[in-house]
């Protein structure tokens, strides 16, 4: 897929988030991680490889609803996420400048990683949530999106809330 194609799709589900007030599932599978990732399991000793990377509408909405006020965020030394940093998110997690394991998530106990880039004066954080094949499921072992927020560079030891 293209470049253009894939920030249209990107976009496309962003509108469909805001546009679509039911309940619906969609995710855009972008690539099998690649093998210039292999850092991933030096830095974190988790092993990634065969793994779709994704977003869904879920994170979306997760993103959108904590990181998407200009008030809020401006309060916590932060950027509002806007729809142009949905496609940046891809050039966060491929050339990151920082990978962390930070944690499991509370309510499913998966891992969490920390993906951290500076585009130009923004630093971009990206947190995802490793899942595992379930066959009775039809999963795809993945790596999906499940926040994201920006600060500009100058302040990047803000703390964040998420």
């Amino acid at each position: 897929m293209k470049k253009e194609e894939i920030k249209q799709k990107i976009y496309d589900l962003y509108d469909e988030c805001l546009d679509n007030l039911g309940q619906f599932h969609r995710k855009l599978e972008f690539f099998i991680i690649p093998a210039e990732l292999v850092q991933i399991k030096i830095i974190t000793d988790l092993d990634v490889s065969d793994r779709w990377v994704y977003i869904d509408n879920y994170g979306i909405l997760h993103i959108l609803k904590q990181h998407g006020n200009p008030i809020s965020e401006a309060k916590r030394g932060q950027v509002a996420i806007e729809k142009e940093d949905f496609f940046k998110m891809l050039e966060v997690f491929l050339y990151s400048e920082e990978i962390v394991l930070i944690g499991k998530a509370s309510h499913t106990q998966k891992p969490i990683l920390q993906f951290v880039r500076q585009i130009e004066d923004k630093i971009y954080v990206l947190k995802e949530i490793r899942t595992i094949t379930s066959k009775k499921k039809n999963k795809l072992s993945c790596l999906v999106l499940h926040t994201m927020y920006k600060i500009k560079a100058s302040n990047r030891t803000a703390e964040v809330v998420d």
